[in-house]
Formats: structure tokens, C-alpha cells, sequence
């Protein structure tokens, strides 16, 4: 038997030829095992996505974008690539589930120790997803009261269940707890992610005739529509429990064709609508306490700033945000030390504001925060990032640009530094 060390197996999805190549190089001199394709297509005919410890791969590739990936292979990590982008198209991976982005071309050191991060906070996870599994549950607000009561009315039932709910507000987890619940009599649990699953594979997960099983199936919407009349038929005959998740609304998908009619009313029968993390605001403390628990030998909690920025902060991605911010904070922080605001780095990845209307830390509105500043065609994210800064340093302070670029001021200070671009002196004597 070999004591060769383990390598962690990363896949690149990647069209033009030289940045896979160099990529690919890069990787495999520093020890990582690692396979490539050309498109999401090639690497889906290819390869088992649940082999791999990270995906690497291009924003824009043939006939799909790399963004897709995500809910494809979830929960395998998603590391997006991109030539041309605008902070906002940024912000906008990141919101959709990325673990990071990198625009090209890119630094080998930067990618490097991307990848480690992405790699050490996946360790992370999968230790915590043993212990954090019902994390969505805990809290004392009405909106999660409400949920929870719920558990042990429908647990023993054998009606179907569809829960609905923005992505990572809980859908797994509620749909796990009735299947544990008091009075479920199931003792299987079988998980199918329906989202790119092949018709074969489908299949044989439905092939289960045990009364005893509940069959979950996740992001049912994303089924393919034969694989929609596989499943209604299976589900008129199977003696199992079925319980589906959606993040899109299923009823209007049935009116633009895209979702058949009759499996909607068949997996229908039981709703339930997970509520989202902005909804129950007051339970975040709570949820990050017990995320934090788990990494008790790398910090010493939150600080009470930290605490407020998470309460304050819109989770477009919910949970799964939240516990991948806080796990991301984990890696950084230095042992023994509280993770404060600055650590928890929500600036980074801040929501749009709505109607483009902020409130300043005065309470006045502030209409020229809120822009969109997009990129003009053609300049990378350093390029833009150097020009925006030269362009209005003169005219704003240190706090007022990092607003407006939608990072925090030590990532503005720490850009500065790696791009080589000096605060004017006017911004030293008159600092905010």
C-alpha cells in the first residue's frame, strides 16, 4: 500500500489553450493533481465534479458561463477566472456562490495562495458540515419559530414536500430535519442535486422501492424536461417519501413552459417557505456563535463591531454565505485574537444598494455612493482599479474611495501597495 501523501484534485475549465496549459503547470509543480477541459461540457462527459477539491474556471466559456458551475457541482468550491470585469461583474460571481475570483492574466503567487485558502477553508467545512448540519434552524426569531413548528407536523407524513427559498437560506437542512424528525418512521435519507444530473444517473438514484427511504431532491427546477417525466412517473408508483427544493418559483416556470404542470401539483402537496437570513436578522449572532464554536483553536469569537456588520449586512446568499464569510475569517484571523469588522471583510463583497440611495455613517443620503462604475470594454480590474484611484484621490478621502470602489480601507491600503500607488500628501496630512 503507498504512503504517498494525499494530493488534493483540482480541475481546470479553461478555452484558450496557453492560460490552461500555464495554469495547469503551475498547479502540478506545487504537488496538486490536475485534470482540464475546454468547456462545461467537455468537463461534465469527462469527469466525476464530487472527485475534485476545486474547480478553477473562466468566466466565459463556449456556450455556457463559468458562473453555472456552481449550483452543478455544489458543494465542490467554484474558483472564477476573468479577462475583462468591472468590480460590479465581481461582486456579482461572488454573489452567485464563487469562492474568489482572479482576473487574468494572473499572478502565480496570488493563484497560489488562492487555492490554498479556498483549500484549507474546504477542510474547514467538511469538518464543520458533520456537526453544522441543522445550523439553519437555530435562532429564537418568529420567522425560524415558525419554521421549526412545522417539523414534527409533516415529519410523519408520507405527502410529498416542496420547500422554496432564496439559495442558501436552509432548504437541505429543513428537508433533513423532517426526515429525522420524532415521528418520521424513514430511515434512509438519499440526496439528489438535480442540477446538470445525467439521465442514467437519475435514474438509478430513483431506484429505490423502500418505504423506509426519503428521496430529497434539490433544485428540482433545474431538472431537464425528460428527466421531469422520469421523475413524475416514478413518483406515481414509488412507495418513498419525496421532498423537493426549488430557489425559483415553480408556478411561474409552469406558465413559461419550463416546468411541467402536473409534476408541480404532484410534488406541491406540503409547502413550505424557508425564510431568508435578512428576515431573521436577529438570529445571526446566534448562527455565528455556533459556527465559531468549531474553530475554537484559531480565534476567540467576534468582536461586538463584527457582531453589528453581520447583523447589518443583506446575506444575498444567505447562510451559505454567511458560514463561508465566517470560515474565510477563521483562516485569517491570528490565533487567540477576535475577528473584528475589518477581518470579517463584508466590503468586499457588499450588496448593491437598492434605488440607489446609501445612508452615510451621518444618516444623510448620499446619492454618489451608489453609482454603478462598470469598467470601460477592454480594461481589467488592476487597470481599473489604478485609474479610478488616480482620478479621484485628489477629490476624496481614503474612506469615501474605498465606498465607492466597494472594499474596506485596508483592502484599499493593501492594493495600493500591490499595484505601487501612493497616497497624495494632501491624504496624509488631512486622513479620515
Amino acid at each position: 500500500m503507498s504512503n504517498a501523501p494525499h494530493r488534493d484534485q483540482i480541475l481546470i475549465i479553461e478555452d484558450e489553450e496557453i492560460i490552461r496549459v500555464s495554469l495547469r503547470k503551475l498547479l502540478e509543480r506545487h504537488d496538486y493533481d490536475v485534470s482540464d477541459a475546454v468547456s462545461i461540457k467537455a468537463a461534465r462527459e469527462n469527469f466525476d465534479f464530487t472527485n475534485f477539491a476545486l474547480i478553477i474556471s473562466d468566466l466565459r466559456l463556449p456556450g455556457q458561463l463559468g458562473t453555472d458551475l456552481i449550483k452543478i457541482v455544489d458543494p465542490v468550491p467554484v474558483l472564477i477566472m476573468t479577462s475583462y470585469a468591472s468590480l460590479r461583474s465581481a461582486v456579482d460571481t461572488m454573489r452567485q456562490g464563487a469562492v474568489d475570483y482572479i482576473s487574468k492574466p494572473f499572478d502565480h503567487d496570488e493563484m497560489l495562495l488562492s487555492v490554498r485558502r479556498i483549500l484549507s477553508a474546504s477542510k474547514h467545512r467538511a469538518v464543520a458540515a458533520k456537526t453544522l448540519g441543522d445550523i439553519a434552524l437555530l435562532g429564537s426569531s418568529e420567522a425560524i419559530k415558525k419554521i421549526t413548528r412545522l417539523i414534527p407536523k409533516v415529519a410523519a407524513s408520507d405527502l410529498p414536500i416542496l420547500i422554496q427559498g432564496e439559495t442558501g437560506c436552509g432548504k437541505s437542512a429543513m428537508a433533513l430535519a423532517i426526515h429525522s424528525g420524532k415521528k418520521s418512521t424513514r430511515q434512509r435519507f438519499i440526496s439528489i442535486n438535480c442540477a446538470g444530473i445525467k439521465e442514467a444517473e437519475f435514474a438509478s438514484q430513483l431506484d429505490v422501492s423502500s418505504s423506509s427511504t426519503t428521496l430529497f431532491l434539490n433544485n428540482v427546477a433545474e431538472l431537464a424536461a425528460p428527466l421531469q417525466a422520469l421523475l413524475l412517473r416514478v413518483m406515481q408508483t414509488s412507495q418513498c417519501r419525496f421532498i423537493c427544493s426549488s430557489d425559483q418559483d415553480l408556478e411561474k416556470l409552469c406558465l413559461a413552459n419550463l416546468f411541467r404542470k402536473d409534476l408541480y401539483y404532484e410534488i406541491d402537496v406540503v409547502s413550505i417557505a424557508m425564510p431568508t437570513l435578512r428576515q431573521r436578522s436577529t438570529d445571526i449572532p446566534t448562527i455565528a456563535q455556533a459556527i465559531l464554536v468549531h474553530f475554537d483553536d484559531v480565534s476567540s469569537g467576534l468582536t461586538e463591531q463584527a457582531t453589528q456588520a453581520l447583523v447589518d449586512y443583506q446575506w444575498p446568499g444567505n447562510l451559505r454565505q454567511l458560514k463561508n464569510t465566517l470560515q474565510q475569517a477563521v483562516i485569517m484571523a491570528a490565533p487567540g485574537e477576535p475577528i473584528d469588522a475589518e477581518l470579517v471583510g463584508l466590503g468586499e463583497i457588499a450588496p448593491r444598494p437598492t434605488q440607489g440611495i446609501k445612508r452615510t455613517s451621518t444618516g444623510l443620503v448620499d446619492q454618489s455612493l451608489t453609482q454603478d462604475y462598470d469598467a470601460p470594454a477592454g480594461l481589467s480590474l488592476e487597470d481599473y482599479f489604478t485609474r479610478f484611484v488616480l482620478e479621484n484621490q485628489e477629490n476624496m478621502s481614503e474612506t469615501d474611495l474605498a465606498k465607492k470602489l466597494g472594499i474596506s480601507r485596508k483592502s484599499l491600503w493593501e492594493r495600493r501597495n500591490k499595484l505601487g500607488i501612493s497616497r497624495k500628501k494632501s491624504d496624509e496630512l488631512h486622513s479620515d
